[in-house]
């Protein structure tokens, strides 16, 4: 699989200049933009994801603790945030507990770890301290 490199190499521009065209930045000359676009298209470059995140420091995620996902409170709450991280570009990840105190930390340790930008909480097993 291709990366950001060989675009470059490929091209004969510089890593940032292919970082900018791939990032739709708006001051690259349009042959220049033209000929990176060429060449990722043919090499069916796909930009890496995590990449991506540690470069901006967002995964543009959002966790939500919850015990259960089959119930009709949890239901309507989940369409509401969905909505509205949708709306704002951001992916929603569901995180049952089934009131689960071990699995709650992991979550919260994930969370500690930058694996989402923002958390929310719908019930906790584990106490605030």
């Amino acid at each position: 699989m291709a990366n950001i490199r060989d675009i470059a190499k490929r091209t004969g521009y510089s890593v940032s200049t292919v970082s900018r065209v791939i990032n739709q930045h708006p001051y690259v000359d349009e042959t220049k933009r033209a000929e990176i676009l060429k060449v990722i298209k043919e090499l069916n470059y796909v930009p890496n994801a995590n990449a991506r995140q540690l470069s901006s420091g967002k995964t543009k995620n959002i966790g939500v603790i919850l015990p259960y996902t089959n119930h009709p409170y949890f239901d309507q709450l989940l369409s509401g945030i969905i909505e509205v991280a949708f709306s704002e570009g951001y992916k929603v990840t569901l995180l049952p507990t089934n009131y689960q105190i071990k699995r709650e930390q992991q979550y919260l340790e994930e969370f500690a770890a930058k694996a989402f930008d923002g958390l929310i909480i719908t019930s906790r097993a584990n106490p605030l301290e």
